[in-house]
């Protein structure tokens, strides 16, 4: 339901260990709508259904795979080279944001400046999610269900040269274009050409993309059950999801479950219990999903994958005997992986004067993941003679794996509200301290030759064996506090501090203090806004300043102490096995600081039916962890992170809504808009970082492209006449000689690329890359969102997109060719060929010919998108209906998912970087059940 005026008014959002007004909030927060996620998206996981819902929130789907799709998530850019990633807190403990059914939520905010995740402290410098699960309610009991079934599919693709015929003839083109004899002869070409798709298994010409990836319905329910009275309110709900996946042997099932219970014991004493957790069972073919991508590019269409339950080897004895087949590779291995989780916190509150209240609770977190697989083998057959051309013959073995997190939480927080002076001020304030530790353990276990195949145990085989182990661990003990202060509801003052001691760095730089400070001034309030009341409903500016804190130490919790392995040495002539030191320590490891500074104001017009807020930040983020170059006198040892580089993202957020309705419609529309401006301002001086297309250096974004410029693909007359003249007119050296602009580089012919000589030395080398762009994150990001409600009706929509930015994309792009590779449609369609004088792409080479390869601006494609994510609409039956059956509420809906993308990024998803298991598609149909 659309939201009044006064319920605007009155919103309360979820802070760091406490709850406010909106209207009096200082910092820089955002709150999401959840019943726009559980009840209108089907969405498995909070993670992608954050996206284009808040300003300043970026949501990618880098990782889909059932069970495995969480998003990646930036507030405010990527403030950091190291993990950038949000913290999430779910009911007052940090945990992952999946691990919560969305049905399961009563709130989820977003705390985004210094000033409101300073409580926070030296995890928040990335911003702050916090989550709030639902309790009971007083009253009579409610059963609430819903469930949904969804057609899964995917939607863009990248088209491969299926039609075998064309395929040898353009990899005879390529190693034609370099020098070479092709390797198919014209009496096989024939063949496929005659025979065109009649007899598919002895002439296949098979598509490895359509192969592959098929459709899936995916199923969700959940039934929760929620009461209480005065003394004691209860909230239980139970899930299950099922999603078999649009490729083999990547399945998902879960099953979880949460009960929150809470008891008023005494007019002074409040006690609760929150005890949730789930199952899951995973398909083993989901570790194989990201390399099969590679693994299907091998291949050719010159094999049938599979027939009659048995896998295809290549027909054509002159391709690539090698060639591989993905559906094998999905199917390589058999087992059981299972990943288990269950928490559970107590907590007790004690009011023991008005205003005053002291609470303490205790969180244990268990997530236990093992896995036992064994291989899987089968044989690879020639259909067109019907004979076993490669026989699956390797060494049986049987691997177990175990791995257990651990996560213990306790805190204590003394609460303490009064108001003063006739009530025109307002005091709040707290003060709190908390202990978590975190241990990771895990055990492995392979042993060669089986005994039987059927056997899953270590002991099952006999064979020579191999074992592994891991354990880490990390603390954490803080102190907090914070004091609201208000004035006559105009003024607002909040102050927070907190301190943090930290395991993973030494005794002389443990603790880190992270203060912030932030005011507010509601002008509507003012006597002299008087004659705007009959219009302007809420204006408030807000200031904030504060420094926040990074302890990811990139993923090492021990690099401020030495580090030891085993190691061989030679006493007395004799070997003898040892701790050898396998990297230097740096006791002087400190937090990445992050200063953040905010200037917002907040609207409300026309009876609050337009409101919205607009915001400028600057964030500096400090000591960032890299590595510095090593001096050889260190040896082998490996040398340690170094506080040393600096970071600053800035930037604005635009976010408006309105609502109304006229009689019996009504309706809502949402926009927000973000840009982010990233600088690395401190990095290693003149000296750069490069790793494949991009590079970090100072004056730069992170990750910014750094490439060839392309001046042209050499396809006429005049274009070769260009090139001579390069020769014919070249620069002189120092000596006065004549510099032979292509003595690093191959000369262009017809078909190939010519590069630009950007430094303008006179001839091309590896100085004459440029940079390009911002960085490999967009600078714009926009949202929309539009609903109605009619006489039972209800629509929604959810939009996004980003502006143009542009990165270089060459998986399965390229023409390059490989023998027994595949080859991408779209370049073949639009790569140089003989006549040609608008060619996209250069010509055809074979593997070995590489003067085309160069990262260039040739292989750019713009990563822009704008996608439809959400498309819903319902209906509510008529109350009427639904006295004789004892409903409170019964409502249908049909919903389409990421179903239109618009985007000219020349891979298969641009929220992806790589070939990888794409977004889904889905089409799904539901239903929303109150008794």
């Amino acid at each position: 339901m659309l939201k009044e005026s006064s319920e605007l008014i009155d919103e309360v959002v979820v802070v760091g260990y406490a709850s406010q007004k909106k209207v009096n909030l200082s910092g820089s927060v955002a709150s999401v709508n959840m019943d726009d996620i559980s009840e209108k998206r089907p969405i498995t996981n909070l993670s992608s259904g954050l996206a284009g819902m808040a300003a300043g929130v970026s949501v990618t789907s880098s990782s889909n795979k059932p069970g495995d799709d969480n998003a990646s998530i930036l507030v405010r850019g990527q403030g950091t080279l190291n993990n950038s990633s949000p913290l999430v807190i779910i009911d007052g403990v940090e945990s992952n944001i999946n691990t919560v059914a969305p049905q399961d939520v009563e709130s989820m905010t977003v705390l985004k400046d210094a000033a409101s995740a300073s409580i926070y402290g030296s995890r928040a410098a990335n911003g702050v999610i916090l989550i709030t699960t639902k309790k009971g309610k007083s009253g009579k009991v409610n059963i609430d269900y819903t469930g949904y079934a969804s057609l899964e599919s995917i939607g863009r693709t990248l088209e491969p040269v299926s039609n075998y015929a064309d395929y040898m003839e353009l990899m005879n083109e390529a190693y034609n274009n370099s020098g070479q004899p092709g390797r198919f002869s014209e009496a096989t070409i024939k063949e496929w050409r005659d025979d065109n798709g009649r007899n598919p298994l002895i002439y296949p010409n098979t598509n490895w993309i359509d192969e592959v990836f098929g459709t899936a319905v995916a199923t969700n329910h959940n039934l929760s059950v929620n009461g209480g009275s005065e003394k004691i309110n209860f909230y239980t709900s139970f899930g299950y999801n099922n999603n078999p996946g649009v490729m083999e042997n990547s399945g998902y099932e879960r099953y979880n479950f949460r009960s929150n219970v809470e008891a008023k014991v005494t007019k002074w004493l409040t006690l609760g219990a929150k005890v949730s957790g789930y199952l899951a069972n995973i398909d083993l073919g989901q570790d194989r999903v990201d390399d099969m991508f590679t693994y299907g590019v091998a291949s050719t269409p010159g094999l049938v994958l599979r027939h009659d339950g048995r896998y295809g080897a290549m027909q054509n004895p002159e391709d690539d005997a090698q060639a591989n087949n993905p559906l094998w590779w999905l199917n390589r291995e058999v087992g059981e992986k299972k990943e288990r989780n269950v928490r559970a916190q107590f907590n007790g509150t004690i009011t023991p004067l008005k205003g005053l209240s002291i609470s303490g609770s205790y969180s244990y977190e268990l997530t236990d993941k093992d896995n036992w697989e064994k291989p899987n083998f089968n044989d690879r057959w020639n259909f067109a003679t019907e004979t076993m051309t490669q026989k699956d013959s390797g060494q049986s073995y049987i691997y177990n794996y175990n791995r257990k997190i651990e996560r213990i939480f306790m805190d204590g927080v003394i609460r303490y509200e009064n108001k003063f002076f006739n009530n025109r001020f307002d005091l709040n304030a707290m003060v709190g301290a908390s202990q978590e530790m975190r241990r990771d353990r895990s055990f492995s276990a392979k042993k060669y030759d089986w005994l039987d195949s059927s056997v899953d145990v270590i002991n099952g085989a006999t064979g020579e064996s191999t074992t592994t182990g891991s354990h880490s661990e990390w603390a954490m003990r803080s102190f907090f506090g914070r004091i609201n202060l208000g004035w006559d509801n105009k003024y607002l003052l909040e102050v927070n501090l907190r301190a943090d001691a930290s395991s993973r760095f030494s005794k002389d730089n443990r603790w880190g203090y992270f203060p912030s400070m932030s005011a507010a001034w509601r002008m509507e309030q003012e006597s002299f806004m008087a004659g705007t009341r009959n219009w302007l409903d809420a204006l408030k500016l807000r200031v904030s300043y504060g420094q926040l804190g990074n302890n990811d130490l990139k993923g090492n919790d021990y690099a401020a102490v030495p580090v030891y392995a085993q190691s061989n040495y030679v006493l007395n002539g004799n070997k003898a096995v040892g701790l050898g030191m396998t990297s230097i320590s740096n006791t002087g490891l400190t937090w990445e600081s992050t200063a953040i500074t905010n200037i917002g104001v907040d609207f409300g017009v026309l009876n609050n039916r337009l409101n919205g807020s607009l915001e400028y930040f600057y964030k500096k983020t400090s000591d960032i962890l890299i590595d510095l170059p090593a001096p050889l006198v260190h040896g082998t040892a490996g040398i340690p992170i170094q506080n040393s580089a600096e970071v600053v993202n800035k930037g604005f957020e635009l976010t408006l809504n309105w609502a109304d309705k006229i009689n019996d419609f009504h309706y809502n529309i949402g926009a927000n808009l973000t840009f982010v401006d990233n600088e690395v301002t401190k990095f290693k001086g003149d000296e750069a970082s490069y790793s494949g297309t991009t590079m970090i250096k100072e004056g730069y974004g992170i990750n910014t492209q750094y490439i060839y410029i392309a001046d042209r693909i050499v396809q006429t007359q005049a274009d070769l006449d260009y090139v001579q003249s390069l020769v014919d007119n070249p620069k002189l050296d120092e000596e006065g000689k004549p510099i032979n602009y292509f003595k690093n580089f191959k000369r262009p012919e017809l078909g190939d690329v010519l590069y630009k000589d950007m430094n303008n030395n006179g001839y091309l080398d590896d100085d004459d890359r440029v940079a390009r762009g911002h960085g490999d994150t967009p600078r714009f990001l926009f949202n929309f969102n539009l609903g109605f409600e009619y006489k039972g009706f209800d629509f929604s929509t959810v939009l996004s997109g980003t502006g143009s930015y542009k990165v270089q994309y060459t998986h399965m792009r390229s023409s390059y060719l490989t023998f027994g590779n595949q080859i991408s449609k779209e370049v073949a369609d639009n790569c140089w060929h003989e006549g040609m004088t608008n060619a996209k792409y250069p010509r055809l080479m074979s593997n070995g010919d590489s003067r085309n390869t160069r990262q260039s601006t040739i292989w750019e494609t713009d990563k822009s998108y704008f996608k439809i994510r959400n498309i819903q609409l319902g209906y509510t039956l008529p109350q009427k209906w639904l006295q004789t059956l004892s409903l409170n509420r019964v409502r249908l809906f049909c919903s389409l998912e990421n179903f239109f993308t618009f985007t000219d990024y020349a891979g298969m998803d641009p929220e992806t970087n790589k070939l990888t298991y794409p977004t889904m598609r889905q089409a799904s149909f539901g239903l929303n059940v109150s008794f």
